[in-house]
């Protein structure tokens, strides 16, 4: 074949490529690029012809693979002519939850009685927005029926140390208040936090910043303005009763296998009691939480201890008061079994409660991206006493972003 020809060929291809690609996935550059090839093919061809014809193997052009390396889809995007860089990592979180409740099963109301639902479906959004912002948007589907925002998130790393959150989300009062309900350790929430925070948790509007400070552990520091509208703890009647969180969070290596954490939180606002006194609408929320954990180095797959405390007082009007305790152990590789103590307590007034939970639960994690779990809870409270037993499903798909440590 001659050069004419192979070169005639080549741009026959190269032609067909071009009208079938679509013309905003080629930049100047780009094009640049191939116009360069093709002149150093053109001078390969002229260079080679002689010493092709002259081999004793009697192979001639024809047989020769000739490629050239293009961007990948990926690069200049679909099939399609659409690009997919800059489109956010999608997943799909789903939880179906069976229960059995020994109490209360013919009151509608209840959340937790005998049956079968969907416990919530969630949708995520995620990805970079430019050189200096991040976005995260989180759907939540109660059931079956109405879509909530439950976060919706911009965040920014203004320098090597400080950091901008603005949005709405699980404000970090402690650590299991950060969490979806798909991360929890266990398929509900600890009795304290359901008591003082309702079923939303503290899920608020705001904006803050993080520090974190330049000594020879992790340590952090985090200032926040938040919307205040959490209707069992603040709801201030003003538009300017903001509440203002303060946390300091630190975290050790002890050593290769052994991590710890130890955090404080405090928390001002103003709630939507009157009273004689400035300070009957004002609430205070205090929460102290430590986590341990230990992996053994070249088993993390097969051996992991978690044990978690915290404790939490809402102090306004009505006292209360709070902790829970849990342990989570790795047994095997998709095997994990979880004990758990939570406890809660209006100790004093017209509304005074006491009441505790004791959980055990059994997990069979298939992977990371699905988990049968198996609980069993009692409740002990002034009414009757309650026997639960809870059985989940929890599955994701697509690309999920990593978990709060």
């Amino acid at each position: 074949m001659s050069g004419d020809s192979m070169r005639s060929k080549f741009f026959l291809m190269l032609s067909l490529f071009l009208f079938f690609s679509p013309a905003s996935a080629w930049s100047a550059s780009q094009l640049e690029v191939l116009e360069e090839r093709i002149r150093a093919l053109e001078s390969e061809k002229k260079d080679s012809s002689s010493q092709n014809t002259s081999k004793a193997t009697g192979s001639s052009p024809s047989n020769k693979q000739w490629s050239w390396d293009r961007p990948s889809i990926q690069e200049w995007g679909t099939a399609t002519g659409i690009s997919r860089r800059f489109n956010p990592a999608i997943s799909v979180n789903g939880l179906f939850l069976g229960t059995y409740n020994s109490a209360g099963n013919y009151d509608a109301t209840k959340e937790d009685r005998t049956g079968l639902k969907i416990q919530e479906a969630e949708v995520q959004f995620t990805s970079s927005i430019d050189n200096w912002l991040t976005g995260n948007v989180v759907l939540s589907i109660e059931g079956t029926t109405g879509i909530e925002i439950e976060e919706i998130i911009t965040e920014a790393l203004i320098t090597r140390n400080l950091s901008l959150r603005a949005g709405k989300f699980f404000v970090p009062f402690g650590k299991h208040n950060q969490l979806h309900t798909h991360a929890y350790a266990f398929i509900d929430r600890p009795v304290v936090n359901q008591e003082i925070f309702g079923e939303e948790g503290l899920n608020e509007q705001g904006i803050g910043f993080s520090y974190l400070i330049p000594i020879d552990w992790f340590s952090q520091l985090t200032f926040q303005v938040l919307e205040g509208n959490n209707p069992l703890q603040f709801n201030g009647p003003a538009g300017s009763d903001f509440a203002y969180l303060l946390r300091e969070n630190n975290f050790w290596d002890l050593d290769d296998e052994t991590t710890l954490e130890l955090g404080g939180t405090y928390v001002y606002g103003k709630n939507s009691l009157a009273g004689p006194s400035d300070f009957d609408n004002e609430t205070h929320l205090a929460n102290i939480n430590l986590t341990f954990k230990w992996q053994p180095a070249g088993r993390e797959n097969y051996r992991t201890i978690i044990w978690q405390t915290e404790l939490m007082g809402s102090f306004r009007e009505q006292t209360q008061k709070g902790w829970y305790t849990q342990v989570q152990y790795q047994f095997a590789k998709e095997w994990w079994i979880q004990g758990r103590y939570s406890g809660y307590k209006i100790p004093n007034g017209p509304n005074q409660q006491d009441k505790n939970q004791w959980s055990a639960l059994l997990a069979w994690e298939l992977s990371e991206f699905s988990a049968i779990r198996l609980q069993y809870n009692h409740l002990n409270q002034i009414t009757e006493d309650e026997d639960q037993v809870l059985l989940q499903l929890n599955f994701t798909l697509g690309s999920h972003p990593a978990h709060n440590y």
